[in-house]
């Protein structure tokens, strides 16, 4: 049979904890701030794998503008529009039909 006392106790202790329980959950540190912290933590960590593999593409563009001739030549020209001497550019315009 149980005692008065001990019953009392597992009602405190329960309490206790109950208490706590919303303390964690409702608090403004609490569960909320917690998830929204994981959340971000989340979003950062992608965004972080993206500038990374942007990092590396731009990486492998500057050792090939730094190292291959004909990489920079064929980017100047598409980008750029630069021609050698001695060479035409042609450009050519579509007409609109009226």
């Amino acid at each position: 049979m149980k005692t008065p006392n001990s019953v009392n106790k597992k009602k405190i202790f329960f309490w206790i904890i109950l208490i706590f329980l919303i303390i964690i959950l409702f608090g403004n540190s609490g569960m909320r701030s917690v998830v929204t912290r994981k959340i971000e933590l989340i979003k950062l960590n992608k965004k972080f794998a993206e500038l990374e593999l942007q990092n590396r593409e731009l990486r492998k563009r500057l050792y090939c503008f730094e190292n291959n001739p004909a990489y920079l030549e064929r980017e100047a020209r598409k980008h750029l529009g630069l021609i050698q001497s001695g060479e035409i550019k042609y450009k050519f315009v579509e007409q609109e039909n009226k």
